[in-house]
């Protein structure tokens, strides 16, 4: 064969079968993958899609499909599409369910470089709240505490200058803030719970409950802990502020005190951009963030923390793609810049990063009179205990603490059926 015409073959085979040259990824070459998250709002969707387009702009053989679903659906959405072996490659997913996603194999272990990354940048408290059996399970993003949220113009309104510190002082200031119309109907209480979702009963119940130096845990994860006398007296207090009329089980923090008509609530530091945006209370001026007040037999103000992590699903068919994206959300842009996860996490949540790069780099935005406590409380926030059936119990403690708040049992009994058959959940799943 002469030497013109070797050539001529190997540029024709180049053409049809593209060997040695670079060509556009056609649609058949694309790898698709799917990221399923809570970040639901109108606000939060555009912005999620705006880091899909900004990956995808350096990244053209990758789609990235963004399933943006309400929380209350997103356990649901996970467990039930990868049984039917519909799952989405990508998750955003609460650490309370680690424990039942690695007993089922839902989740990949994380490749060794993104678990130094992890162990190195992350807050100790984010990456412990992502470790189950001693494994790290996904880059932590969001870490979150409760603190007390009040409103400066009605507690000055009820004669008072700063938040209760105790519950002797909550319990005296609730009922003088607490207002009802001509009618007799309550328009605005001191205190307010969050009925209805179970981290807004649990985690404030859980808050008040470790500082009146109770646990929820037994030392050793065996039994529950939160009927003990500490835990009672907790629930009590709930039920004192409804008989002084501190309280009222017809106003909901969650959706009345940005309305104006709560003095007091508990609640997670990513409720900033709600009350940010609230057309009903004057956000710098009006509210304030102060510690958990201190039970009677607490020693000081401590609350609960959680987060929230990144993770890849074992049955992903494109596992170094995903991870792929997941270390590029949470790496920084640059020599001193924070990642693309915490800027979206700093600018639209206003919530704090678990990556101490990122609380450094977007300290401009944490640092103001709401979020300053709260960074401050991660130091000795106590973790949501992370347990195997931890979702269930949760569920079983919040509707307990709603039928006595509603007049259906009393507190020692209501926590002691509920603790029976929590333990009976823990047994269950430390025989497996």
């Amino acid at each position: 064969m002469s030497q013109k015409r070797l050539v001529v073959l190997l540029v024709l085979a180049a053409l049809l079968f593209g060997v040695g040259t670079s060509r556009p990824a056609s649609a058949a070459d694309k790898v698709k993958l799917t990221w399923i998250t809570h970040w639901n709002t109108e606000a939060q969707i555009k912005a999620e899609q705006a880091l899909i387009d900004e990956y995808q702009s350096t990244h053209p053989d990758v789609t990235i499909v963004l399933q943006a679903v309400d929380f209350g659906d997103l356990l649901t959405k996970i467990t039930t599409s990868n049984t039917a072996g519909t799952n989405a490659d990508i998750y955003h997913v609460y650490n309370l369910w680690l424990p039942d996603f690695a007993k089922s194999k839902l989740l990949a272990i994380p490749p060794d470089d993104m678990i130094a990354a992890i162990k190195k940048n992350a807050a100790p408290a984010a990456v412990a709240g992502i470790t189950v059996n001693g494994q790290i399970w996904g880059y932590p993003t969001e870490l979150n505490t409760y603190l007390l949220n009040y409103n400066k113009k009605l507690l000055k309104e009820a004669g008072f200058d700063k938040p209760p510190a105790t519950w002797d002082e909550l319990k005296a200031m609730a009922p003088k803030i607490t207002k009802k119309d001509s009618t007799g109907a309550i328009k605005q209480v001191g205190y307010a719970v969050i009925p209805g979702w179970d981290s807004g009963m649990v985690h404030p119940f859980s808050a008040l409950l470790f500082s009146n130096g109770g646990d929820y845990l037994s030392a050793d994860g065996k039994t529950v802990a939160f009927n003990s006398p500490q835990g009672v007296a907790t629930l009590q207090l709930y039920m004192d502020l409804l008989k002084s009329g501190g309280m009222d089980v017809s106003i909901n923090g969650m959706n009345d005190f940005p309305n104006g008509k709560v003095g007091m609530t508990i609640m997670a530091n990513w409720w900033r951009s709600t009350l940010e945006t609230s057309k009903n209370i004057d956000f710098k001026n009006d509210v304030g963030v102060a510690p958990i007040p201190v039970g009677p037999s607490g020693k000081a103000s401590t609350t609960l923390s959680y987060n929230w992590l990144l993770g890849v699903d074992a049955k992903s068919a494109h596992p170094k793609e995903a991870w792929e994206f997941v270390r590029w959300l949470t790496s920084p842009r640059g020599e001193g810049k924070g990642s693309p996860m915490g800027d979206y996490l700093t600018s639209v949540l206003g919530a704090i990063p678990s990556s101490l790069f990122d609380q450094k780099a977007y300290n401009d935005r944490l640092n103001d009179f709401f979020l300053t406590p709260y960074i401050a409380s991660t130091t000795n926030a106590r973790p949501e205990p992370v347990i195997a059936g931890g979702q269930e119990i949760k569920t079983k403690l919040q509707t307990q603490l709603e039928a006595v708040l509603n007049g259906q049992g009393e507190p020692k009994a209501a926590l002691d059926q509920t603790a029976s058959e929590a333990n009976d959940i823990l047994s269950e799943n430390q025989s497996k």
